[in-house]
């Protein structure tokens, strides 16, 4: 499964182990959490990473190393 990192919103900041969950839920294999910086590394298949921008509190993700797909 690709790697990818999620930018969490300034504004979601306080609700970062929420996130966390949600992102989860929705398919992502978490890796680590860097709440201070408000990112969040881990796996997902390609054609799930709709469902991370969905999260509530989701920025950003960005594929990482080699990755370079495309996302919605």
């Amino acid at each position: 499964m690709p790697k990818i990192m999620v930018s969490i919103a300034d504004g979601s900041m306080a609700d970062v182990p929420g996130i966390v969950e949600d992102l989860r839920r929705a398919g992502l294999a978490v890796d680590d959490v860097f709440e201070a910086l408000g990112t969040v590394t881990g796996a997902i298949a390609t054609d799930a990473v709709g469902a991370l921008m969905a999260v509530p509190g989701v920025k950003a993700i960005k594929w990482q190393r080699d990755d370079h797909r495309p996302v919605d």
